[in-house]
């Protein structure tokens, strides 16, 4: 896995032809992994430090799809930003991990896109992200990580998937994006890959799945063809 890099020289693979998917990229947070109940106590973690009650339940559709820096911003429009973040930086994100949830199938679809797959993760989270992919032993299923420190402009810019496109050096129709938010699809529609919206009905998109395993009759039956 490299972190917002270039990727390792492999022997090439003979590719088939017929296969029009190259790259296939998650979101972490609400795909990877359930994870709405380890961003609330996080959350309301450092609102409780600074005296502020817990999150809304706007506030928490917010922190679930923004970064760090921009969900501080964002609850704490009037305070001393530089003291709110350095108090988040000192905090101990392994304390939340223990609150997340892989989602289920994952492991089994993250082995069967080997070989003939790569694998890319495009999310707004930063240092947390190595962390917990390194806990639940995930890293060795992805060629590239790319999160919200790893460009000047987080999601929904398009900088995230441009980069992943660039470093595999593949068009946006050969990729497919499998996110759960409105900035996941604001990102697709900003790049051109194909979206495929986790768990999520009420986004405007053509493809709607709640398995891996749909994802997965999506690849070998429609997307491909």
């Amino acid at each position: 896995m490299k972190q917002g890099g270039k990727l390792k020289k492999k022997t090439p693979e003979r590719e088939d032809s017929s296969q029009k998917i190259k790259v296939v990229i998650f979101d972490c947070d609400g795909v990877l992994f359930d994870s709405k109940d380890a961003n609330i106590r996080f959350y309301n973690s450092i609102l409780e430090r600074f005296g502020k009650p817990p999150l809304k339940d706007s506030q928490i559709e917010y922190v679930h799809m923004h970064s760090l820096a921009d969900s501080i911003r964002y609850l704490f429009p009037e305070e001393n930003l530089r003291e709110v973040l350095e108090y988040c930086r000192k905090l101990d994100f392994k304390d939340f991990n223990k609150y997340l949830k892989v989602q289920e199938g994952l492991v089994d679809f993250l082995e069967y896109l080997r070989p003939k797959y790569k694998t890319a993760i495009a999310t707004n989270r930063t240092v947390s992200m190595a962390m917990v992919l390194e806990e639940f032993k995930l890293q060795d299923y992805f060629d590239l990580v790319v999160t919200a420190a790893d460009v000047k402009r987080p999601k929904p810019h398009p900088e995230t998937i441009e980069k992943i496109l660039d470093t595999f050096k593949i068009e946006p129709e050969e990729a497919v994006f499998i996110g759960d938010s409105e900035v996941d699809k604001q990102l697709a529609d900003n790049t051109g890959v194909i979206f495929i919206s986790y768990k999520n009905p009420d986004l405007t998109t053509r493809y709607h799945v709640t398995s891996f395993e749909e994802v997965k009759d999506l690849l070998e039956h429609k997307l491909n063809k």
